[in-house]
């Protein structure tokens, strides 16, 4: 809801508040808890610094003044002059406007806050918009030159806050391919901090989902884009701490023409009193004004991917074995993966060639009918934007590759990029993904991503636009495509994470969450990503043991119970399992199915290491139902005992709490505790240990099932 009172306009959101003063330059006066008086807000009015200037919270900052901290917005304009002088000339609630990106969606309210540049003959508007059912802010900045001569863009950012005060620490997600967005914290300085992509996309090594907190405050932040992205933080010596999130302007130089508009992306802030607060309101915004299609509040089917079953080593005759015995156990999707098109018998060929092997398949359109026939989806792999040098599209159309036409280009995976920004590649992927798609009446696509952007080049295309016109012709063609095709569920996989943002779920409602599938390990890559992304989003599964990327071996119960915190599939040969194995998956995947709206809807909790025990856990909506997995990362010798605190319950019920059935634990546990008493001290994982199948004390975790039955 937005409100006025003179020249102070209030945004309100269920429980938080945002105050913005527009007496002379728009100045931010408070963004936090809800404000439910309309008080006198001169006590929050601009400080001074030590000189005795006015140091508003403003909005915006661009280059040339004498605020000489990092600004938002840089400008080189047609007689070489830098400096930027915008002034304010009026707000206006108004919807905001189409930009050829994705923006979020509902129930909302927008003001638009207008400045110009009269010597610059610049407008600048920026664009507030909140939302009734979430506490979410969303910021879209607008650029228009009403000049007749061009000016130059160097950077432009989505969202600029300026907040007051000490000790905040900066968070960030990081890492790199198979160790994707581990937390980091960082005190907040008079020194600059970054978090940056220049890979051409979001990527595994510093994804756009960031925080910015202190004791009792939470801002999170994030940008609803999928290339190159700059967060930054920077404080002063007058206790003022300033964020910007946008564009990466490292190669950024975008020329802007007379009478032309440049939109930055979207970002959304959140603010909330505590971190778990924080997730689940960022966690809603997602699935409630991201994620969109038939898919956004639908549960997403069981599958089984051959990938690691199989790598490129099928036959029609095993893919069909596979197929039957994943229908025995009781998933309902199989996804064909890698090596069914052109001559791709490995990762040196064929890339772009979107025909069927038909040597190898024996017909891709009847092998998916047999899978069809056995009740099952089908599903099937794609690498859209890749291209082989090795295949008859590049024999054909070598000038459709990223690189300049007469180098070889830089190889990744034996690959190059397709230059998306051009119309007629895009073109060319449309009619490719299309006739795969009707060839084989797939209702899944995994859409992959296998390499980072190199040689960045395009005929005719300015190099300072190119990363950003690229992401532009990805969002043309995924568009294209999902409104082609609303009923096939698509999933965004790059090497796993490293295109893990609000840009690609606005098309593709989940996400392989990465290519590290050892337990261990995507415990703690799930936990990084659930910060910014509900597990509804994180695609997770359930593979063979010794791992393939880590060589760890671990129980398939304890995979399973991993997998849980995502969207639990399986990616192995079933064909291979044993008999013994193929029983528990069995009842793995009926226990998923029972608990599988709570698993993909429930509000989720992180359960953190205050005594020894972590995990996470779903609660329903009336908090009468609850999956917790408690967690022992460490085996500390002579201790034996570790709680786990639980989060979200009603502390007036009485639940009843019973471990899962697992294979690798010969007793269960059966039990009733008030929530209170599972709130304060939680629940006592004696028997944590008793795994009769964890040999190398690598992970230990147990599954708990609660149900209210009765109130106090």
């Amino acid at each position: 809801m937005i409100r006025r009172k003179g020249n102070v306009y209030k945004l309100d959101t269920p429980r938080t508040s945002l105050v913005i003063d527009t007496e002379r330059e728009p100045e931010l006066l408070y963004y936090g808890a809800s404000l439910r008086s309309q008080p006198d807000y001169s006590i929050v009015r601009s400080e001074r610094d030590f000189a005795g200037n006015d140091m508003p919270r403003t909005l915006f900052s661009s280059f040339g003044s004498n605020d000489f901290r990092e600004c938002g917005i840089r400008v080189v304009l047609s007689d070489g002059s830098k400096a930027t002088h915008f002034s304010f000339r009026k707000v206006k609630r108004m919807p905001r406007p189409e930009t050829g990106m994705p923006l979020a969606y509902g129930e909302e309210e927008t003001l638009r806050f207008e400045f110009t540049d009269e010597y610059a003959k610049l407008r600048l508007c920026l664009y507030y918009t909140v939302f009734a059912d979430v506490d979410a802010i969303c910021v879209l900045t607008e650029l228009t030159n009403l000049g007749k001569k061009p000016v130059h863009i160097r950077k432009i950012s989505s969202l600029e806050l300026n907040l007051w005060g000490d000790g905040f620490v900066f968070s960030t997600f990081d890492g790199s391919w198979g160790n994707e967005r581990q937390r980091h914290d960082s005190p907040v300085t008079s020194q600059l901090f970054v978090n940056e992509s220049r890979t051409g996309t979001s990527s595994p090594f510093h994804n756009p989902f960031v925080m910015l907190s202190r004791e009792g405050e939470v801002y999170s932040f994030n940008l609803i884009y999928s290339g190159n992205h700059k967060e930054s933080v920077e404080g002063n010596a007058s206790r003022q701490v300033r964020f910007i999130s946008g564009i990466s302007d490292a190669f950024f130089d975008w020329e802007l023409g007379a009478g032309e508009t440049f939109y930055a992306p979207e970002a959304v802030m959140v603010y909330a009193k505590t971190e778990d607060e924080n997730t689940e309101q960022m966690h809603r915004f997602v699935s409630e004004h991201i994620v969109r299609g038939r898919y956004q509040k639908k549960e997403r089917p069981v599958l089984v991917n051959n990938w690691e079953g199989t790598y490129f080593n099928f036959t029609r005759e095993r893919i069909l074995e596979i197929a039957k015995k994943t229908a025995e156990i009781g998933a309902e999707l199989f996804v064909l993966d890698d090596g069914w098109f052109g001559r791709r018998d490995d990762d040196t060929s064929s890339l772009g060639d979107w025909f069927d092997y038909e040597e190898k398949t024996g017909g891709i359109a009847s092998l998916a009918e047999e899978v069809r026939n056995m009740g099952l989806k089908f599903g099937i792999w794609v690498e859209p934007e890749m291209i082989s040098p090795k295949s008859e599209l590049y024999e054909k159309h070598p000038e459709f590759a990223m690189k300049p036409v007469k180098t070889s280009g830089t190889l990744i995976r034996s690959q190059l990029m397709l230059n998306i920004a051009d119309k007629s590649v895009q073109n060319y992927i449309v009619r490719s993904i299309s006739k795969v798609i009707a060839e084989t009446k797939a209702a899944y696509i995994k859409w992959d991503h296998n390499r980072y952007m190199t040689d960045p080049y395009g005929k005719d295309i300015p190099s300072g636009e190119y990363e950003h016109r690229t992401i532009l012709g990805l969002y043309s063609i995924l568009s294209r495509l999902v409104e082609k095709f609303p009923l096939v569920l698509f999933e965004s996989c790059a090497s796993g994470g490293g295109r893990f943002d609000l840009g690609m779920l606005s098309f593709m409602p989940q996400t392989w969450t990465s290519d590290n599938t050892d337990a261990r390990e995507r415990y703690d890559i799930q936990r990084g990503t659930s910060y910014g992304y509900p597990p509804c989003t994180m695609g997770a599964h359930v593979t063979a043991s010794p791992n393939h990327q880590s060589g760890h071996a671990s129980p398939i119960e304890t995979r399973f119970n991993v997998a849980c915190g995502g969207l639990m599939g399986y990616e192995l040969d079933p064909t291979k399992c044993t008999e013994e194995e193929i029983a528990v998956i069995k009842k793995q995947i009926s226990f998923y199915k029972k608990y599988r709206e709570l698993f993909c809807f429930g509000t989720f909790y992180r359960l953190d290491p205050k005594d020894g025990g972590e995990g996470f856990m779903f609660v329903s909506p009336d908090k009468a139902q609850a999956i917790v997995v408690g967690v022992v990362k460490n085996k500390v010798t002579a201790r034996n005992h570790y709680r786990l605190r639980l989060k979200g319950l009603d502390p007036s019920f009485n639940y009843s709490v019973k471990t899962r059935e697992q294979s690798n634990y010969k007793e269960e546990l059966s039990y009733v505790a008030g929530g209170d008493l599972l709130l304060q001290s939680g629940i006592q994982m004696q028997d944590i240990f008793s795994d009769t199948e964890n040999q190398c004390n690598s992970l230990y975790t147990r599954m708990y099932v609660l149900k209210k039955i009765s109130s106090r």
